[in-house]
């Protein structure tokens, strides 16, 4: 992106706080330094400082998404309020082109003690627009917040979420070049959330640019263009997207310093116990199945990044029933074999420390481009139990068919994990490590994918003639 181009430029943007102990101290910071200076003596600090952001700086085009992402404490609303103007940088500035609307805290710019009617026209006229201006948008605010007669209660009756609706409501009705949301996205029930997520998607075919705070990486992965991730007030990565999910999922689950796991032989070719039941296929399909040769991918040839608490390795994945390395159709019967190890010393102490089931797993899922995952399966789900202190190994096969999915780029992805269902970490997570291109399919695909139907005509009735 051209520096030309860009409608908001953040420039060495840096901000740090002053902390006290004791209130007091924030009397002396005041007064002391101004006397021992007087005095001649070198000045006595009553505080210490804490660093929010650090010399961070990027640039966002016209009509382009953010997302930002990072653990708590790590920066991003403070960096917001900066760009929205409600606080300013130690050093460092911001620059913004065009009219900016933003939906920070719940019921910030609300006056508690008004009704939600009287806070439209109250918000409105905050943003720039003129009393008539609010008054032509109101029954769409009205509408799109759907809060019913609460509109003329006052807010500070409000739940949380009626809260959310109508502030978001305001800002939804707003034309404006620059949308900035700080998680208050996730307050809201999922029908309320899937309202908001589609205006979001007009707002940005509009041309707007859009930032906004969020933990869910799916979110980040299917809306946003790039994404930049904090940690520590530092920005560690700015780019792609789905690039950035990665790294913020690596700051999460930060893989440990530990010896390699153990690997074996490839015993691809040989009869497994314990596997998932397979499904139906005909004996047809069966016999075409055996006579396909297995795609072989190894650990060093997957692709995508990889991140966990570590101790556990993909030694190999084995693919059978794709009649070419990179092309997967709709309705073929695989069978997808992995062998993965461990250690169990690491393990257990993994076990005794957050009380983990000594049971683990291997998962699979497939993605979009954008990185949205499709469906995924794994030994929790199934119910395959692997006693990881009994062992060092396991050699598992997942046999399925494949959905009928839009043409397109899909991605498959391991992950490790130890646990169950409720209570698990991951080991080591595979990101789209295998790419499969040129998805075709025999069926017509109206949406994402197809499936297997049949329509009948139950009644009918001749026309007169």
């Amino acid at each position: 992106m051209s520096s030309g181009s860009a409608v908001i430029r953040v420039e060495g943007v840096s901000k740090s706080f002053s902390i006290y102990e004791r209130p007091n101290d924030r009397l002396k910071q005041m007064l002391v330094p101004r006397i021992q200076k007087v005095l001649g003596k070198k000045a006595t600090t009553f505080h210490r400082d804490f660093h929010a952001l650090n010399n961070v700086s990027f640039e966002v085009g016209r009509g382009e998404t953010v997302g930002i992402l990072g653990r708590n404490g790590s920066g991003k609303s403070t960096l917001l309020q900066i760009i929205t103007g409600t606080m300013t940088p130690t050093s460092g500035r911001v620059l913004t082109q065009g009219r900016t609307g933003a939906l920070l805290e719940l019921g910030s710019g609300f006056n508690p003690d008004f009704s939600g009617r009287e806070n439209v026209f109250l918000n409105g006229r905050l943003l720039g627009l003129t009393h008539s201006e609010v008054e032509e948008r109101f029954d769409y605010i009205a509408g799109f917040a759907d809060i019913g007669d609460h509109l003329d209660q006052p807010v500070k009756t409000y739940s949380s979420g009626m809260m959310l609706r109508l502030a978001f409501a305001v800002q939804a009705a707003i034309e404006t070049e620059i949308l900035i949301i700080d998680e208050a996205l996730a307050v809201g029930d999922a029908r309320f959330q899937l309202k908001c997520f589609r205006r979001l998607e007009e707002i940005k075919a509009s041309g707007t640019t859009i930032l906004f705070v969020s933990h869910a990486t799916e979110l980040v992965r299917s809306f946003c263009d790039f994404g930049l991730v904090l940690e520590r007030g530092n920005a560690v990565f700015w780019g792609n997207a789905k690039a950035a999910t990665v790294k913020y999922l690596e700051l999460l689950f930060p893989e440990q310093a530990c010896e390699p796991a153990p690997r074996t032989e490839d015993i691809s070719n040989a009869p497994i116990a314990n596997l998932i039941e397979p499904v139906d296929v005909t004996s047809a399909a069966a016999e075409v199945h055996e006579t396909l040769p297995w795609l072989n991918i190894d650990e060093r040839d997957m692709g995508g990044e990889t991140f966990g608490a570590g101790g556990a390795t993909l030694n190999w994945v084995r693919i059978s029933g794709l009649r070419d390395a990179h092309q997967l159709e709709g309705g073929q019967d695989l069978k997808i074999r992995c062998q993965f190890s461990w250690q169990p010393d690491f393990i257990a102490a993994l076990i005794e420390g957050d009380q983990y089931d000594p049971n683990i797993t291997l998962g699979v899922s497939l993605a979009d481009r954008k990185g949205n995952y499709l469906f995924g399966c794994n030994g929790f789900d199934s119910g395959l139990d692997i006693a990881c202190l009994e062992k060092n190994e396991s050699t598992v096969e997942f046999r399925l068919r494949t959905p009928y999915l839009s043409a397109g780029v899909y991605f498959v992805t391991f992950a490790i994990a130890l646990g169950n269902q409720d209570h698990h970490i991951q080991l080591k997570w595979y990101d789209c490590a295998y790419q499969f291109n040129n998805i075709q399919t025999t069926k017509e695909v109206y949406g994402v994918f197809a499936i297997e139907y049949q329509m009948y005509e139950l009644s009918g009735a001749k026309s007169a003639a």
